[in-house]
């Protein structure tokens, strides 16, 4: 498995139900990557704020995505490839 840890700003499609957020797809470099499966979700500290953290799978990889609500931003932190 290959790891590569990055801090890309990506434009993110999500389903918002309340107060929960799931990412449903994301757009990288043009190209779609639709979420098959959200494995993780957590939330961390970064200063005095807290970003959501969520892992999720497109089928094949796994993708780290950080969502910002203050900021309202979305980067990808990691790509893991099977």
């Amino acid at each position: 498995m290959l790891v590569e840890r990055m801090r890309e700003p990506i434009r993110v499609v999500v389903d918002f139900d309340g107060v929960k957020v799931r990412p449903l797809a994301f757009l990288r470099a043009g190209k779609r990557y639709d979420v098959e499966r959200v494995n993780l979700v957590y939330r961390k500290r970064v200063g005095s704020r807290y970003v959501w953290c969520f892992a999720v799978s497109d089928g094949g990889n796994t993708y780290g995505l950080e969502y910002d609500p203050e900021r309202l931003i979305w980067v990808l932190s990691e790509i893991q490839i099977e």
